[in-house]
């Protein structure tokens, strides 16, 4: 059986610990770096990187999960992300596998519930950075994912020769199983595949990806960030849901008796222009923080990992989401004109009524 002789695995933890993050405040507070840019063994651009480069800092190893521990990553994003990322070498000690062993390893990772350390670690150094964070609430949200890293196998294979030998092991790990798949599963997991050269290979499913390259960083950047971008827009979706219950139940309230002076909603109607200006912002700000247009492969690879991930789903329920938004707006936009309408010609009704007293008196 071919042994993995060097690589690594790795599980993605992401969280939302507020509206920003000030990078250049961070710097001061934590031992942080940035990411360096897209490297340019496929040619990139150099202007076609991080709009703003995420920081990056090293954590206490963790401990337990295997023999030998794995190293911690936080990277924090300007638009008020974080992902941690858990990393286990291949090749030595233990974990020195066979292929076939691949889907157990990721098993046993994914049953020792690395979610709660991981929220634990976040928000400890959330409230050290503190100071660097805008409006600092951490989320309850949070999304994992899984990648099998392969830079050097005991028998040099081909990504074709890979994808026809161990197509099963391959499935099994992308879909988190402790048993081998279906044919047809297979061939829906395997479905999503990338080679820019003969003997490289990107997998990519809704849960984990496998990299089967020397060069891999790139890569496995743009999946973290992805993995973050979805957090993200889950994010706005769950805000969205907890303000359109909020504002149903007001939009379906009794209109209130006019008052003169006095302008119902307008609180509300400040807050429902806030939130969807908001919202839109962080979506713009998420979405743009990478850019990869100039960049075929990494392109496709960020494309078919958003498909996976159903990202363009998620923006539709977003839009429409907006859309009600708007329409509540709109609502009681027109409640404020109507009753401020009521109010303009009850004050006329009155005037006229005082100045009839005050003539029929007058003429007395």
């Amino acid at each position: 059986m071919i042994r993995i002789l060097q690589g690594q695995i790795t599980a993605f933890f992401s969280f939302d610990v507020g509206y920003g993050i000030s990078l250049e405040t961070v710097a001061p507070l934590l031992a942080s770096t940035r990411v360096q840019p897209l490297s340019h063994k496929k040619r990139t651009p150099p202007y076609l990187q991080y709009t703003r480069p995420p920081h990056r800092v090293n954590l206490e190893p963790a401990t337990g999960v295997f023999d030998t521990d794995g190293s911690v990553q936080l990277t924090l994003y300007d638009f008020g992300a974080a992902s941690l990322a858990y990393s286990w070498p291949l090749g030595q000690g233990e974990i020195c596998t066979p292929l076939d062993e691949a889907p157990l390893l990721v098993q046993r990772l994914y049953s020792r519930n690395l979610e709660a350390d991981a929220r634990e670690r976040v928000r400890s150094l959330a409230t050290k950075i503190q100071p660097a964070i805008d409006r600092p609430v951490m989320s309850d949200l949070t999304e994992d994912y899984y990648l099998l890293t392969i830079e050097r196998l005991s028998e040099p294979l081909s990504a074709d020769d890979l994808m026809r030998e161990y197509r099963d092991v391959l499935a099994q790990f992308l879909r988190l199983e402790s048993l081998p798949l279906s044919s047809q599963q297979q061939a829906e997991a395997l479905e999503t595949r990338m080679s820019y050269y003969p003997d490289d290979l990107v997998i990519v499913d809704w849960n984990a990806a496998i990299i089967y390259d020397r060069d891999y960083e790139d890569t496995a950047n743009v999946l973290e960030f992805l993995n973050v971008e979805l957090l993200e827009t889950r994010y706005i979706d769950s805000i969205l849901d907890q303000r359109i219950e909020e504002y149903g139940a007001l939009v379906h309230r009794k209109t209130e008796w006019p008052v003169p002076l006095r302008t119902p909603y307008k609180r509300t109607l400040q807050e429902l222009a806030e939130m969807r200006t908001e919202s839109l912002l962080l979506a713009e700000r998420v979405e743009n923080s990478l850019k990869l247009v100039g960049d075929p492969y990494l392109a496709r690879v960020h494309s078919a990992a958003a498909e996976r991930f159903h990202l363009r789903e998620w923006g539709h329920i977003i839009s429409d989401k907006l859309d009600i938004i708007g329409t509540f707006y709109q609502i009681l936009s027109d409640r404020v004109r109507t009753s401020q309408s009521q109010t303009l010609e009850l004050t006329v009704i009155a005037v006229i009524i005082i100045e009839l007293m005050v003539a029929i008196l007058y003429r007395r």
